[in-house]
């Protein structure tokens, strides 16, 4: 296996982790420790760091070593404005393009969701619906730039799951999403999109520092 796919496959793993809480926001790294965890040598963990840090998930000091991103409370707010503009200009091009197929795709998503036995399937099928979304927007440079802003969002969203209500509040707002694209309302289908992920961000911000006082 190449240097460049073990990389990949170390990124990913750890990316995982990242997202789901494994590794808090915060936590010091050693790229040691991480070889022998995923059993390959310190040049495709350099290589995997290296990736992360080019989308935001990780801190690069060097020799100080290597840390989980923990912005502050503007940088969080920032990064969900933005994705929120980039998801509702999704939802927006979706109600022109989608296709019959993707919307399928996307309702069984949402059914998934409200069937969902665990946090960890719920963000599954909430990550798919999502994906679904911005697939049918049929824009490869849209695509791109999510892939690039959305990273950073990740390692906060597994935190609302565990918030009262939440998941019952997103079903509902995913539902409202798909029919303004099944109607083919650009206008309502960016709208209820910005508001969906913009509102995730305020939500978040309020948990991180009840985290904080606690």
């Amino acid at each position: 296996m190449s240097i460049k796919r073990k990389a990949d496959i170390v990124a990913e793993k750890l990316k995982s982790e990242i997202i789901n809480g494994t590794r808090p926001l915060g936590t010091r790294l050693d790229e040691r420790g991480l070889a022998v965890q995923f059993n390959v040598s310190r040049t495709p963990v350099r290589e995997a760091i290296r990736q992360l840090a080019s989308i935001g998930l990780l801190n690069d000091f060097g020799r100080s070593g290597i840390e989980v991103v923990r912005p502050d409370a503007a940088a969080i707010l920032d990064s969900f404005l933005i994705v929120s503009e980039l998801e509702g200009i999704a939802a927006r091009l979706a109600a022109q393009r989608m296709t019959i197929d993707q919307l399928r795709k996307a309702k069984r998503a949402n059914d998934a969701c409200s069937n969902a036995l665990s946090v960890a399937d719920f963000n599954s099928a909430n990550m798919e619906f999502h994906n679904t979304i911005i697939s049918g927007s049929h824009n490869k440079m849209l695509q791109e730039q999510l892939k690039i802003a959305r990273p950073i969002t990740f390692p906060y969203r597994h935190h609302l799951t565990y918030v009262p209500g939440y998941t019952k509040k997103s079903i509902v707002e995913h539902t409202e999403i798909i029919a303004f694209i099944e109607k083919g309302d650009s206008k309502a289908a960016k709208a209820a999109m910005c508001d969906h992920v913009n509102l995730q961000g305020e939500e978040i911000i309020s948990i991180l520092q009840a985290l904080d006082h606690a």
